[in-house]
């Protein structure tokens, strides 16, 4: 009888020894082993940067690190880990720059270098703006027809860095934003919600240009037209 229970009990060991090997080896398995890349940046490469410029990098997954040579600077990873945001320390002198960017995903495999070649042009030190006439409606039209307005297009006077839509009045408008990286936001209204006449639409924004400089006009706004006698 003893010996039967020693028996069970070495095949009982055995079997959990295998399902522990098992499982690590599924693990292994399951390992995240593709290398990251680099999906876009914002100056591209052979673009021109302005002395004071930072470089915006999008990646194919979050990343743990990112490092960036060929300039001194800095570099800060955005809160999906996905984004990116090299800001030089002082100014890259003018001429011609390469920049390296290098780094690793969460799991530590490591990003093909990247090189990015960038014509740099003096420092720029004026401020953003929003477009007015480019706007859609434009920016502080009076009696826009109600029934044209499905989005609003809120356009800048040169390529953002960054932008965020602060505020929107009315406040009982559901409305979604979109930077598309470049020079336009768009502001989608969710729910099905429509505009009517005698209304104030004030979208308030905020940002900075490429070289960190703080947008100059904050207010976006126009009146929809009034109602029919």
């Amino acid at each position: 009888m003893k010996n039967v229970l020693r028996i069970s009990a070495l095949l009982t060991a055995a079997l959990m020894v295998f399902i522990m090997v098992g499982c690590g080896g599924d693990e292994e398995e399951n390992a995240d082993k593709t290398a990251p890349t680099l999906v876009s940046t914002t100056p591209a490469t052979g673009s021109a940067i302005a002395a004071n410029g930072t470089v915006a990098m999008v990646f194919s997954e979050a990343m743990k690190e990112v490092t960036v040579a060929g300039a001194a600077g800095t570099v800060a990873l955005g809160a999906d880990g996905k984004s990116a945001t090299w800001t030089p320390t002082g100014e890259i002198p003018v001429g011609t720059a390469t920049l390296t960017i290098n780094g690793s995903d969460k799991a530590g495999n490591a990003l093909a270098a990247a090189t990015l070649a960038l014509t740099v042009k003096v420092a720029d030190k004026e401020a953003p703006d929003i477009d007015a006439a480019k706007c859609s409606p434009a920016n502080g039209a009076t009696g826009v027809d109600p029934a044209t307005v499905t989005k609003i297009v809120v356009t800048f006077t040169e390529t953002m860095g960054e932008v965020k839509l602060d505020s929107f009045l009315p406040t009982d408008a559901k409305v979604d934003s979109k930077f598309d990286g470049d020079k336009t936001l768009t502001i989608s209204f969710l729910g099905g919600y429509k505009l009517s006449n005698e209304m104030e639409i004030i979208a308030t924004v905020s940002g900075k240009d490429g070289a960190g400089n703080p947008l100059k006009t904050t207010a976006f706004t126009f009146t929809t037209m009034k109602k029919a006698e």
